[in-house]
């Protein structure tokens, strides 16, 4: 692929090191697949352990600017103080050809440097209303707000799953027109699944309700009520006060010996884990896309996942073991297929490493570089 005269401003909350989950893994994946298709970026995160702002390459081209995370550069809600950052670095008002907002905290920036002129595009990860259950609290009703002007405001919507569309379509019908679904990729891994204990399976990500952590401990207990010996890995981390309700289930339901929980891990020890589990499992309440899921499956994993969103997009029953979302006994039942039927879950693995191929960045590129042609012109 040629290089494209692009010169590309990209405002994200998450960056290589500095990433907490699936939106994070995104953008460094992206950026980077930009990078090497001849796109100029320059790039804005926050920094949690850095004390004074300053300038990084990577990539090939790739100009970083890390700001630290505090009061002096985020105020209320943690948007960015547009007047602060443009005082002390005044090159980033120059003349963009692209802002690219991966994250609504940036909004402000993104806003005073467009002008109304230069094009926005926004990849939506998820929309808060709906992932967050459209809670009260003021607060996150602001956040709400603040994302639905960015859906106005901005040229280009990308969404990363049908299942997000169609919430669009609900609530925004106006906003489809500029809206493409384009799904998130993987980088390629080294690893590849090589079990070490047959009844021995993985959770990752983060702990909080919607991904279903709750009802996994709940069907690891009715399968030890049945009399069976299957063991949980827990890999993530969340809220404080949900993490300790999760760890006073376990102990209450007695699986203290089988459910094991290891908190953050980096990336590369996840896929290490991801590894060596007998399957990896996905059950969520709700999920906008499932990156885990594809990552397990790009390994070689066998992946047991909820029929839940953009999750039953990527991961169907031809390439995994699937079960209603919610459903506590299914998801009991269908581990206890995994454990009974170790071929079948061989031959799902095979056949899920096929499909994740398609996702990964390089087959992605021409799709992206196509969207972000079609708003130059």
């Amino acid at each position: 692929m040629g290089v494209i005269p692009l010169n590309v401003l990209s405002l994200t909350n998450e960056f290589e090191e500095e990433s907490f989950g699936g939106a994070g893994t995104a953008a460094t994946g992206m950026l980077y697949m930009l990078d090497r298709l001849g796109v100029q970026q320059t790039v804005i995160v926050p920094r949690s352990d850095w004390n004074v702002p300053g300038w990084v390459l990577r990539g090939q081209q790739i100009k970083v600017l890390g700001l630290p995370r505090n009061s002096h550069y985020f105020g209320y809600l943690g948007m960015i103080k547009a007047d602060v950052v443009l005082q002390e670095f005044p090159e980033l008002s120059q003349q963009w050809d692209l802002i690219h907002s991966h994250a609504i905290n940036f909004t402000p920036l993104a806003y005073t440097l467009s002008g109304g002129q230069t094009p926005i595009l926004y990849s939506v990860y998820s929309f808060l209303r709906k992932e967050l259950g459209d809670r009260p609290e003021p607060e996150l009703q602001a956040q709400f707000k603040i994302q639905e002007e960015l859906l106005m405001r901005c040229q280009r919507i990308q969404l990363i799953s049908q299942s997000e569309r169609d919430y669009l379509a609900g609530r925004f019908p106006q906003y489809l027109a500029k809206t493409e679904i384009l799904p998130i990729g993987i980088s390629w891994p080294s690893e590849r699944w090589q079990p070490e204990n047959e009844k021995e399976f993985l959770y990752v990500g983060r702990l909080i309700d919607y991904k279903g952590v709750e009802d996994l401990i709940q069907a690891m207990s009715w399968i030890r009520q049945s009399g069976r010996q299957i063991h949980l890995n827990i890999v993530g981390k969340g809220p404080d006060y949900y993490e300790a309700y999760l760890r006073r289930l376990v102990q209450l339901k007695r699986l203290g010996a089988w459910v094991k929980f290891h908190g953050w891990l980096p990336s590369s020890e996840v896929r290490r884990w991801m590894g060596r589990a007998s399957g990896l499992v996905v059950p969520s309440r709700r999920e906008a896309y499932g990156l885990v899921a594809l990552e397990g499956m790009a390994i070689g994993t066998p992946v047991i996942a909820s029929r839940a969103g953009g999750l039953a997009e990527l991961v169907s029953h031809d390439c995994a073991l699937t079960f209603e979302a919610g459903n506590v006994t299914q998801l009991a039942q269908t581990l206890i297929s995994a454990c009974n039927n170790p071929s079948l879950l061989r031959s799902l693995a095979e056949r899920g490493r096929e499909q994740a191929l398609a996702f990964e960045w390089g087959q992605l590129a021409p799709r992206y570089l196509t969207m972000l042609e079609q708003m130059m012109r």
